[in-house]
């Protein structure tokens, strides 16, 4: 598992929110903040468990763009750009 890159193995898509005890460990591998075993643990679990990967791919995705488009852009287009690529990963997950 380098750099965050993992395929996911889920046997169900079921949509809804990731697991409630696994969400704080999502957003710390989705911004780096998180190291070790607990950042593989929780890449494991993404992998495995639809809710959870969907959400760390939304994370990531939200955070690319926002850091993307840091500098000298309006909160409108940074919105639009994020609700595009939200839009793109939507339609490749289906």
């Amino acid at each position: 598992m380098d750099k965050g890159n993992y395929k996911m193995k889920h046997k169900s898509h079921k949509e809804g929110p990731p697991c409630q005890h696994m969400e704080a460990l999502l957003q710390q591998v989705a911004d780096g903040s998180i190291t070790g075993i607990k950042r593989y643990f929780a890449l494991f679990h993404a992998s495995h468990c639809y809710p959870c990967g969907s959400f760390l791919k939304r994370v990531k995705t939200m955070l690319s763009v926002v850091r993307d488009q840091k500098e000298n852009v309006t909160p409108e287009d940074t919105m639009a750009r994020l609700r595009a690529q939200i839009k793109e990963l939507d339609s490749n997950q289906q």
